[in-house]
């Protein structure tokens, strides 16, 4: 697969776009990665969030509100004024920035593309916009001071003349700090065997005299079911649809040993469901994106993956391609790029460590309506490991520990990349 992004390419697209007043590219398209920054920071020795780009050092635009400067947001230019503020005479140490390490160098923002300008003292400079903010560079900072390197201190620091200066301090080492990643092992217990009130507490709707689930929210909603797109019901998923005997317990196994190899990597795991005892909804499953599996919270989770096992008599290893038209709340214009990113980084590690073969070229095609793809906010790799129903069986029972260190390896080459 190709990605979309070149870095210094996109960038230098953006930057000279943008002065052009036109762009092939869209308001709040992605065009970039912004990373989670391994160096230390600091303006006047005062330490500051950074984060980069391809080899750029970043930091937000509004922060340095807590820096001595003043950031104006002009509406009708559509433009961030930045200026040293020099009546400024105290600032308080942020303590709370520290030294990552396990988020250094991995995913943070898409750069997406804005019209928005970013000027200091008046001085156009190249930004970025992330969510909502923008990102300049640490090195536009020489344009009212000094910027400096140290390899041998893993620092980049700013000096600004005339305004609050402090102590150099090592950063304290953030080891709290994790990158979130949510694990779904499928559906588990059969609907067969499970009350009315079990499956109202799992999520599932009834309708028309049968249990199940709508495939799609609401346009722009991130929980309102659509209750039949199309007024017809077409979009109803029945809960038997799921019912399976063998896999259940595969595909658990399978997520276990993932979680136990991102958790040594130092990511935050959430399986959405941790027995073959449960058989959560898809509205279930996704509020794990969610602090607090509240979906009125901003998704705090960097991936989902799916961890199927196929069926049909075939052979072999893939990832079900995202295809089609998204609308749910919090995703991105990158959201089909990006999951199926995720799903092919994931079957390239288990086709290389494990004794699965490639089914189908490692990617189905033809499925983008699955429910998943409609109702997660974050990228979503879709797999299907294995056909639990050929001789695929006697991997999948032999050989859980490698697939679960092949999706984790799968899953941080994504969040690398």
């Amino acid at each position: 697969m190709i990605r979309k992004w070149i870095f210094s390419a996109a960038a230098g697209l953006f930057t000279l776009a943008a002065a052009a007043g036109a762009s092939a590219y869209g308001i709040g398209e992605s065009i970039g990665r912004v990373y989670y920054s391994g160096i230390d920071t600091y303006i006047n020795n005062y330490p500051i969030r950074a984060y980069s780009t391809d080899g750029r050092q970043l930091i937000c635009a509004e922060d340095l509100r807590g820096y001595g400067f003043t950031v104006d947001w002009s509406a009708e230019d559509k433009a961030l004024y930045i200026s040293p503020d020099y009546s400024v005479t105290e600032l308080t140490r942020d303590d709370s920035v520290k030294r990552s390490i396990y988020l250094a160098n991995k995913r943070a923002y898409d750069i997406v593309y804005s019209d928005i300008s970013v000027y200091i003292n008046g001085e156009p400079v190249e930004s970025y916009s992330i969510d909502g903010r923008m990102m300049i560079k640490l090195r536009e900072l020489e344009k009212i001071g000094t910027v400096e390197y140290s390899a041998e201190l893993n620092r980049s620091a700013a000096y600004i003349d005339g305004l609050p200066m402090t102590e150099y301090a090592p950063l304290e080492e953030d080891r709290q700090s994790k990158l979130t990643i949510v694990l779904d092992p499928g559906h588990g217990k059969s609907s067969w065997d499970m009350s009315d009130e079990e499956k109202t507490a799992a999520g599932y709707d009834n309708y028309d005299g049968g249990w199940g689930e709508w495939r799609h929210w609401i346009a722009g909603s991130a929980s309102e079911d659509c209750h039949g797109c199309d007024g017809e019901g077409t979009c109803w998923y029945p809960i038997g649809n799921g019912d399976r005997d063998t896999e259940p317990g595969i595909n658990l196994k399978n997520a276990l040993a993932a979680k136990a190899e991102l958790e040594g990597m130092g990511y935050n795991v959430r399986l959405t469901r941790t027995t073959n005892d449960e058989n959560p909804s898809f509205k279930q499953r996704v509020s794990y994106c969610y602090p607090n599996n509240d979906f009125n919270a901003e998704p705090d989770a960097s991936c989902y993956v799916c961890i199927h096992s196929n069926a049909g008599g075939g052979r072999g290893s893939a990832y079900i391609a995202a295809d089609g038209s998204y609308t749910q709340k919090w995703i991105r214009t990158s959201f089909e790029d990006d999951s199926n990113f995720l799903g092919e980084c994931i079957n390239n590690r288990i086709i290389s460590e494990t004794s699965l073969s490639e089914y189908a070229g490692g990617v189905i095609n033809g499925q983008g309506y699955m429910i998943l793809f409609n109702k997660c906010p974050v990228p979503a790799g879709y797999m299907e490991i294995g056909f639990f129903d050929s001789s695929d069986l006697g991997i999948l029972d032999s050989e859980s520990g490698a697939i679960g260190r092949a999706i984790a390896g799968g899953i941080n080459d994504y969040m690398w990349n």
